[in-house]
Parts: C-alpha cells; structure tokens; sequence
C-alpha cells in the first residue's frame, strides 16, 4: 500500500470534495462485447465465468484507479487485489468465494474451481470471511447468470469508506454476444471517464488472450 500524494494527485480537490458526501458512489451499467472471450473459453473448454473473471481481476492489476482506496480519510493504491466473489449452491443460498490472481488462465481456471469446491461447503460467515471483511485489497463481485440488466441498487448495511469497488455480472446475450456488468466506484476516487479506461484494460485484456489460441 502507497499513500497518494494530495500535493501533486490532478483529483486532490475532486477527493476533498466528495469524501464527505453521504452517499459517495456511483454507478454505470454498460454491455460489454464478449464475443470473442466466449467463443475462446467454448473452443478451449474452460469456465466463460472463470474467463471473464481473470480478465476483471487482470484489468484491475493493470489499471492503477481501480486500486485507489480511502484510509484514514486519505487516499492510498493497494496491489494484490482479491475478489470477493458471490455463487450459488444447490440449495439456492450463496456463499462468498475468494479468488486470487494467478500467473496464468489456465492457473486461474483451476484455482476458480478449487475456491468454489471449498467455499461452497462453508457456512456463509466462516472464519476466514470474518477474518477478511475489512480488507481492502479486495472488489466485491456478484454475478447473476439468469437475466439481463440495465440498472442496479446495492442492499446497504453502512456506507463503506474504503472505496472498495463493487462489480456485477449479468446473463450473457448469446444473440448479441454481451454481456452487462455494473460498475460502482467511490467518486472522491474515480470518475466516469476512468470507468471508460478501465473497460479499455479489460478489453484489451480480452484481445491478448483470445490472440493466445
């Protein structure tokens, strides 16, 4: 973690303007063209799910803002980022699966199954999730594989002021090949053209694997 310098950040005053706001985030729903991505897990007969999950947790590696976080009322850039991932049992309740950065797809293929195998069977606040709860190097990550969306409301307990970034997936559109995803950020942190270049990274994310074949 490395502090952010306020005296030279071009966002110093954007962030001393919207920190104290009680409502903070915001929120963009877009579709993402996942035509090549799916077409590339299908040929290679890996998870689409476990792709498009890599390639986020890749993008964000790459793309410094979404790694900006807020401690003690300061900014900071983390690394290492985890994902706090949301799926679904048999018996239709979920339990949060973690999922780390891996130095390959194909690693991070088999390290997505194995975290689902194990966390799945977990009760839903085990200890490791208690353990975990305010860490800042993690994104919250939800997917809801059965319908598509234009819009999107978080369930809120209290605000959270780290900034951690909350991202959704919905059903992919085999017809128009997208795939939506929801993106909520701190704005005392980002704004709606960083969204715009973190989807670039991610996009390009895409293309380097899709070359890989």
């Amino acid at each position: 973690m490395k502090k952010i310098d306020l005296d030279t950040w071009p966002r110093a005053e954007h962030f001393k303007f919207f920190l104290p706001f009680s409502q903070p985030y915001f929120n963009v729903v877009i579709d993402l063209d996942a035509k090549l991505l799916f077409k590339y897990a299908k040929s290679q007969q890996l998870s689409f799910t476990a792709c498009y999950l890599y390639c986020l947790q890749e993008a964000v590696e790459r793309y410094a803002p979404m790694r900006y976080r807020i401690v003690d009322d300061e900014p900071v850039e983390v690394s290492g980022v985890s994902l706090s991932t949301v799926f679904l049992r048999a018996d239709e309740s979920f339990r949060f699966v973690p999922l780390e950065i891996q130095n390959s797809l194909l690693e991070y293929c088999d390290h997505y199954t194995h975290q689902k195998q194990n966390f799945l069977g977990k009760p839903l606040l085990n200890s490791y999730f208690v353990e975990n709860a305010d860490k800042i190097t993690q994104m919250y990550i939800s997917i809801l594989p059965w319908f598509k969306f234009s819009g999107f409301k978080h369930a809120e307990h209290t605000p959270i002021a780290s900034g951690i970034p909350k991202v959704v997936f919905g059903q992919y559109q085999k017809e128009q090949g997208t795939l939506p995803i929801s993106i909520e950020v701190h704005h005392a942190l980002m704004d709606g053209l960083h969204i715009s270049q973190f989807i670039d990274v991610f996009n390009q994310v895409v293309a380097e694997i899709c070359k890989e074949k």
